[in-house]
Order: structure tokens, then sequence, then C-alpha cells
């Protein structure tokens, strides 16, 4: 069997223990410290809310495709080109990049 015959390549794919490291190390962090100068009333570097907003529009443009091919509901990259998922990705990183520089000291 080649190994051209696969069904998908996963090699980019994160397995289940980074997956759970990444909530466990990141993520969880960065939204307490968030909420937390939120709170406070502390906002660091406003304008690093623009990264979020251009992520936020990468974001919607691979949705918007979606919608026009006829499916209003989807979730992941699944049903999405591979031009549109890589948009997809871009776009929640960058909302996270900028959200973590929008609010950290």
């Amino acid at each position: 069997m080649s190994m051209w015959n696969n069904k998908a390549f996963t090699e980019n794919e994160l397995s289940h223990f980074a997956k759970t490291a990444l909530v466990f190390l990141v993520i969880i962090p960065v939204i307490f410290i968030t909420i937390q100068n939120i709170i406070r009333g502390e906002v660091y570097h406003p304008y690093a809310f623009i990264i979020c907003l251009v992520g936020f529009a990468l974001f919607l443009v691979s949705k918007i495709s979606t919608i026009s091919n006829g499916r209003w509901i989807s979730f992941g990259t699944k049903k999405l080109t591979e031009n549109m998922a890589n948009l997809y990705r871009l776009g929640y990183w960058l909302m996270a990049v900028g959200l973590i520089f929008t609010f950290i000291k």
C-alpha cells in the first residue's frame, strides 16, 4: 500500500495530549488574566485590539464563503476549501494573539 493512498495526512494535527496541554498552559491563564484586567479596567495596549479585528475579518471571510455555498451552520474547517480553512485558522490565531497583546503587560 502506498503512502499516497491514505485518506488524509495528519502530521499537522495536534495530538489529544497537545490539545489538552495547550488549554491548561496557555488558554486558561490568558482567559483568567484577560478577565482580571477587564474587571480592573486595565487595558495596557488598546491599539493591539486591531489585531483582533483583522483576525475576525479573516474568520468572517471564511465563514461567508461557507454560507455562500449554501451551508448556513458549520463548525471547524471540514466544509471549507483549503485556502478558506487556512484563513479560518489564521483568523482565530490573530484574534487570540490580539487579545493577549491587548491585556497583558
